[in-house]
């Protein structure tokens, strides 16, 4: 709706990162090198931890991206709340198994251990290197499911199985993987999604208003400085401060958005986004 108003050729700051949008600040290109590295030496195991509106899955998403051919299938659990047999059979199925297998998992973890691992088997065998990825892994309180992750990293010991497991969650993943330490002791490594500093908030929305066209500078420094406090450097706030102060800034005939717009801004988001900062 703003776009002619402030030059820009598409929405700068959309709620979901269009694949050609990724716009990397030094915190996502250091833990996307991190993971990029763990599974192109195929060291097994990864996690990755941040903040929510940290960018978390916005970053997993750019890794499939960018992944050489060899490395997949890419797989992307998004729902981990699963018994474990439930979710050793939804990868299998993902991986190339009958969907038959999803109603044998009542039967229990047993039964579907060796057809994901056949599949699995099957993969590697045609060179190619499957990526596993648990998103929202705090959610995985349930010691079965962490100690069935266990196993699973076991089908990597014998000759003629290789794949990744990422997993990708709120900081409190952190303290589950100390607490089940034949799981965390298991990782290569775990990459961490700091919050942005004040510079790299400003560098980020000027990336990201160049990335989508823009020649001039929508946002005088105070409002910069104002969006990086009440966003505590956090990219999802961070982009919802920026496109409700674009919109209302098109329509008052603003220019620049100054800090006292941001905050007029700020009080129509929900709070618990700014929580953060205040």
């Amino acid at each position: 709706m703003y776009e002619t108003y402030w030059g820009l050729s598409r929405p700068p700051f959309p709620a979901a990162i269009e694949p050609d949008a990724f716009v990397g600040c030094l915190p996502h290109q250091t833990a996307l090198l991190k993971l990029r590295y763990c599974v192109e030496s195929r060291l097994g195991a990864a996690a990755l931890t941040g903040d929510i509106g940290s960018g978390k899955t916005t970053l997993a998403m750019q890794l499939a991206r960018e992944l050489p051919e060899p490395f997949g299938p890419f797989i992307h659990v998004v729902f981990p709340r699963m018994g474990p047999a439930e979710l050793m059979a939804w990868l299998a199925v993902e991986l190339g198994a009958d969907e038959q297998l999803l109603e044998q998992s009542g039967a229990g973890v047993e039964s579907v251990l060796r057809p994901l691992q056949d599949q699995l088997a099957a993969w590697t065998a045609r060179g190619r290197h499957p990526v596993l990825l648990i998103d929202e892994a705090h959610l995985l309180d349930n010691s079965r499911v962490l100690e069935t992750l266990t196993l699973l990293l076991n089908f990597r010991t014998p000759p003629g199985i290789d794949f990744t497991l990422l997993l990708v969650g709120q900081t409190a993943l952190s303290g589950i993987l100390t607490r089940v330490p034949h799981l965390g002791n298991r990782l290569a490594l775990s990459a961490q999604l700091r919050p942005l500093s004040h510079d790299e908030t400003v560098d980020y929305v000027s990336a990201r208003l160049a990335a989508a066209g823009c020649d001039r500078e929508p946002f005088a420094a105070d409002a910069l400085a104002t969006i990086h406090t009440l966003s505590g450097g956090l990219p999802r706030t961070i982009h919802r401060l920026c496109d409700l102060s674009l919109l209302v800034g098109y329509a008052d005939g603003l220019d620049p958005i100054r800090g006292s717009h941001v905050h007029e801004v700020a009080i129509e988001l929900p709070q618990a986004s700014l929580a953060r900062a205040c």
